[in-house]
């Protein structure tokens, strides 16, 4: 849990604060804290420091979104943090830096502290333990929170359970997809491509299913797969599939989909967070940490790949299925 920051003295209404933010991660990482920046979003000036490609999908509530991968920011890190340049890191003035890392040895505090010397610095671990039955989104929450900065965690989670919080593009239609993502970037999250082609035949025949246009959408992390699947093409004909599509192809493909599929990965928190209907499979990863948010997802956690899950999964679908209107 995250301890108290000292609180918010002399915040002052109307007093444009400028907030940094820094969190590193992957796609479903960063989309984590985007509940917590919405809600700080015109309370304060927020600069974001993040990776891609979540920082996509931050640049809509914050007033700046740096990349961590691009120059200047390898100071940070560095034992000779070069504080003579004259702009040592992209963004040379914080009053509020809030910084989610591991920094065993100091060196990130102590950098920050001197590259920003008039400003509050904390720094918190990136997640919460693994025996800690709290969602990362609200231990953000609560971290941010904790600083003294105007936001409420308890709000957060209601809004990022009962509203959509990126809106894609404009829909030109109806729902008309049934969309399976049957990766993540990690194999043990995964259940066998086996388990997908039984999961796709079984939602495909159903009458509820049999209307929409079956989509199966592959990223990086899924290039062994693209083979197999091509290589079924008797089940998943006349299936499209896209591999690795660019943010605006994948939008609209989420914002179309009557139903969405996947493991837990940072496709399922998009397809969460944009309202899709939305079924979330969990294997070996803990959903009360890592379940997606949004106002229509439901999570089947089962580690064994059986005709249980199948049944389990099959019955979300089609109830889920059936909030698209």
């Amino acid at each position: 849990m995250c301890g108290p920051g000292g609180g918010f003295a002399g915040w002052v209404t109307g007093q444009a604060l400028e907030v940094l933010v820094i969190r590193p991660g992957a796609l479903g990482d960063t989309l984590l804290i985007l509940p917590s920046l919405k809600e700080l979003s015109g309370k304060a000036t927020i600069h974001f420091a993040g990776r891609e490609p979540g920082l996509g999908f931050i640049r809509e509530v914050v007033f700046n979104a740096m990349d961590l991968e691009r120059a200047g920011w390898h100071r940070l890190f560095s034992e000779q943090p070069f504080l003579s340049q004259p702009f040592p890191l992209p963004i040379s003035k914080a009053d509020w830096v809030v910084a989610f890392y591991k920094d065993e040895e100091g060196i990130i505090g102590q950098n920050l502290r001197q590259f920003f010397p008039n400003a509050k610095i904390f720094l918190f671990q990136a997640f919460p333990p693994k025996s800690e039955s709290i969602h990362v989104a609200r231990y953000l929450a609560e971290c941010l929170e904790s600083t003294g900065l105007p936001i409420n965690s308890d709000a957060v989670m209601d809004e990022a359970a009962g509203s959509p919080l990126i809106s894609g593009p404009r829909a030109t239609g109806n729902r008309n997809r049934v969309v399976l993502h049957p990766g993540s970037g990690d194999s043990n999250k995964n259940h066998p491509p086996d388990f997908w082609l039984r999961l796709f035949r079984t939602c495909m025949e159903t009458d509820q299913f049999a209307q929409f246009k079956p989509t199966l959408l592959l990223g990086p992390a899924e290039v062994p797969l693209k083979a197999f699947f091509e290589r079924c093409e008797d089940v998943f004909k006349p299936t499209e599939i896209l591999f690795c599509p660019n943010k605006e192809q994948l939008l609209g493909v989420l914002k179309s989909a009557a139903l969405y599929l996947g493991h837990d990965s940072g496709i399922t928190h998009l397809s969460g967070f944009m309202g899709t209907p939305t079924v979330a499979l969990f294997k070996e990863t803990n959903p009360v940490q890592w379940g997606p948010l949004g106002p229509h997802v439901r999570i089947i956690h089962r580690r064994e790949t059986d005709s249980i899950l199948l049944e389990l999964v099959k019955a979300a679908a089609l109830a889920m299925g059936s909030l698209a209107g």
